[in-house]
């Protein structure tokens, strides 16, 4: 329910001569109340070096104009407008800290298009520009079935007993809003709310929240990097964690957090984006168990078998790739069915055999629709598109595929275009997937949308 955001403008500095770029990161987590009531949360950080500043008494002082729009098809439904500006600093400060800014936006639970815009008004005027971001914003928590809040990353959580709007849970929770981990970063903290467990587990005592941390692009769980907590089964539960991720490798990946009942059955899931910067550590590798799924019977056709095995090579990493074609080559049933387990604990420990039941699910409907490997690839990882536009019959053919959420990230688009015969992927907005700069100019003449097919678009940088 969350999108990390990295927006820069660049911006002249008034005391020197040259210019520089405002970095702003951007966060958001949605949430809600006892009352059903649903909220926004927004988190702004502001790089404290990157900003233009004036001379007040003997302090430095900033102006970040910030504005945010919601507005569901052509109603608004919300508008907020603020000005951003940094704790006191002194006037012969040579270090300029970051800042920061929290809102909580009551909204009703909807599909809604968020305009976001930011400027610094200390700026020069020849480089006091709006910088504008557009994202489609989900708030779609059930109201009575078990669900989670968006997740929020933490820079830490310290007890504290006054009362602030970063208070949860009897912890100051202050937001971090980047989505890279550095190497010198060596927990993971997160926070959480769980809804609704109570009424769906019938009051039955305790649940469990399975956390675990898994590769971006295969979804394969990292050993070492997955852990379970019991908590009773409440209506209202707020949980906030820290992982060790200090041989955590670098990489793509997706924070999962799961709820889970008596039987282990996952009831409720969410996840988040964020990246890893760790060099010299790899990523561990995991011993085969020797057992096959519950559901061996269902998929008890060697040749069946033989090709979920082959279209399991799509999401696979090199070492699993290797694995399933000794398996596949062996067109031993016992060897292919442990396989096919070992596979799919690696990606849901709890219910491999669900997840499996999902990929094969995505791999028909890949066929039926004719894809190309590499919309297959992308079929098989992230399930079927929203929505998708066709041009194939255009002068400059393509395809846009729309997902409105994929895990935590809204406004997902993957654009297409014929390459040596088949669609590959041009370009998207997936922060772990192919992004290319010049995306635009190689697919329109004049380097820029009809304006007709502009919201087709919208959303790709």
């Amino acid at each position: 329910m969350k999108r990390i955001l990295l927006i820069t403008l660049a911006l002249a500095i008034q005391f020197t001569a040259h210019c520089q770029t405002l970095n702003v990161s951007f966060d958001y987590a949605v949430y809600m109340l006892s009352d059903k009531r649903s909220y926004v949360e927004t988190y702004l950080l502001i790089d404290g070096e990157s900003v233009n500043y004036t001379v007040n008494d003997v302090n430095l002082e900033s102006k970040i104009d910030v504005s945010m729009i919601f507005k569901n098809a052509d109603d608004l439904v919300e508008f907020r407008h603020f000005i951003v500006g940094n704790p006191p600093l002194p006037d012969t400060a040579e270090v300029h800290p970051d800042f920061s800014d929290v809102q909580r936006i009551f909204i009703p639970q909807g599909i809604y298009n968020f305009e976001l815009k930011i400027k610094d008004l200390n700026a020069p005027d020849e480089f006091k520009k709006t910088i504008t971001r557009h994202e489609i914003i989900a708030i779609d928590i059930p109201q009575k079935q078990v669900a989670l809040s968006g997740i929020e990353l933490l820079e830490s959580f310290i007890p504290k007993k006054e009362r602030t709007i970063n208070l949860k849970n009897g912890y100051e929770c202050l937001p971090y809003c980047k989505c890279l981990l550095p190497q010198e970063t060596e927990y993971l903290r997160f926070y959480v709310e769980l809804y609704n467990v109570a009424a769906e587990l019938n009051g039955l005592g305790e649940c469990s929240i399975y956390t675990s941390i898994r590769d971006a692009h295969s979804l394969r769980t990292i050993a070492g990097h997955s852990s379970s907590a019991s908590v009773n089964a409440m209506n209202y539960y707020q949980y906030m964690k820290e992982i060790n991720v200090k041989k955590l490798p670098s990489g793509q990946y997706f924070l999962t957090v799961e709820i889970r009942d008596k039987h282990n059955k996952s009831v409720g899931t969410a996840s988040k984006y964020f990246e890893r910067e760790n060099p010299g550590f790899k990523v561990p590798s995991y011993n085969q168990t020797g057992k096959t799924l519950r559901s061996a019977s269902t998929y008890s056709n060697s040749d069946t078998v033989a090709m979920i095995l082959n279209d399991m090579k799509i999401i696979a990493d090199s070492t699993e790739i290797g694995i399933i074609s000794k398996a596949v080559a062996s067109a031993d049933m016992i060897v292919m069915q442990q396989t096919l387990h070992d596979f799919w604990v690696q990606r849901n420990q709890f219910d491999p055999d669900g997840a499996l039941a999902n990929f094969v699910n995505r791999a028909n409907a890949a066929r039926q629709q004719n894809c190309s490997p590499n919309q297959t690839q992308l079929m098989l990882r992230y399930g079927i598109p929203n929505t998708i536009v066709d041009r194939r019959n255009d002068e400059k053919p393509f395809e846009v595929w729309h997902y409105y959420k994929i895990g935590n990230l809204t406004n997902i688009k993957f654009v297409f275009t014929p390459q040596k015969g088949t669609y590959t992927l041009l370009h998207s907005n997936m922060p772990c997937e192919h992004q290319n700069d010049g995306w635009k100019t190689e697919l329109f003449a004049k380097g820029e949308p009809q304006p007709a097919d502009t919201e087709i678009f919208e959303g790709l940088q």
